[in-house]
């Protein structure tokens, strides 16, 4: 088995990562700012099952493109990339209240939505990121 290096860290995966980082670390230190310190948590975590399922959608929309093409690895570097920017403004809010925070709650809710989709986009993934010889 052989990984292709350059696909899996290749630029266009940092692309995703990092526009992803920013987006939900903007929108998460909104929802800290804006919402009440009981609703806080519960918020982040919709937010974070929100802004996952959308860049999963995202490729699965690119599928349909003829231009573009749907890839797994890009749909992990956006979970990822979402995962850290929200993580970030959690970390600093919650290190100066000296406070423990579990970031996702309902696991099952994952196991529902997530896992199938990304098991959809390994099937329909057309640029194959491991060969097996």
């Amino acid at each position: 088995m052989e990984l292709n290096d350059g696909l899996i860290f290749g630029m266009d995966k940092r692309i995703h990562f990092w526009s992803f980082l920013v987006i939900s670390l903007l929108l998460g230190i909104g929802v800290l700012l804006l919402s009440d310190r009981q609703y806080a948590r519960g918020k982040l975590s919709y937010l974070w099952l929100s802004l996952v399922i959308f860049g999963t959608a995202e490729e699965y929309r690119q599928y349909g493109d003829p231009d573009r093409s749907a890839e797994f690895l890009d749909a992990m570097a956006n979970m990822f990339g979402v995962s850290v920017g929200l993580a970030l403004p959690l970390i600093f809010t919650y290190s100066i209240k000296f406070k423990k925070y579990q970031l996702v709650k309902s696991f099952k809710i994952l196991m529902m939505v997530l896992i199938p989709m990304f098991l959809g986009l390994i099937y329909l993934n057309e640029v194959p990121f491991v060969t097996m010889e």
